[in-house]
């Protein structure tokens, strides 16, 4: 199945994201669902893009206070890796993407205009959320970084 044919068929998902912020599964969703859907994201996520993976990656290792503790050189090497190659089973089987204004594209957009405005929306959420870390340095995961399964074991604030 083409995307086109997907986007006309009864299995295209219809501003699935709105839907599920404000359990409005059936009927129509409007305008109130996408404020809802709005004010939850600005409550309740920090927020992250695909598109700015390491700023992302930065920023959640900051907010929940993560710290390199088990092998702090390998656990490097595997953020790296997943930044740039991510952990996707399907990579091989990508698609290409309709591009904005093609048929395929306007098709899908016409079932997703609020979940196309929420993403929107969490776009300038990303840049306001910047201020919650200003003040967390850059590589915090490696502060105090511990190795207990170094031989011989390494622990913060421990002399040798």
């Amino acid at each position: 199945m083409t995307i086109s044919e997907y986007a006309v068929s009864p299995n295209i998902e219809n501003n699935w994201m709105v839907r599920t912020l404000t359990q409005a599964y059936g009927g129509e969703v409007g305008e109130e669902h996408l404020k809802i859907a709005k004010d939850i994201i600005k409550r309740k996520f920090l927020v992250g893009l695909l598109k700015e993976k390491r700023e992302t990656m930065e920023r959640v290792e900051k907010f929940f206070k993560f710290k390199f503790r088990v092998n702090p050189e390998n656990q490097e090497k595997c953020r790296e890796k997943l930044l740039t190659g991510g952990s996707n089973s399907n990579a091989a089987n990508k698609q290409e993407k309709p591009k904005k204004g093609d048929d395929a594209y306007n098709l899908v957009a016409a079932q997703n205009v609020f979940d196309i405005q929420l993403y929107e929306f969490i776009e300038e959420q990303f840049k306001e959320q910047a201020n919650l870390f200003k003040d967390i340095p850059d590589g915090f995961r490696k502060e105090d970084a511990s190795c207990a399964k170094c031989v011989p074991p390494t622990f913060p604030g421990i002399e040798e």
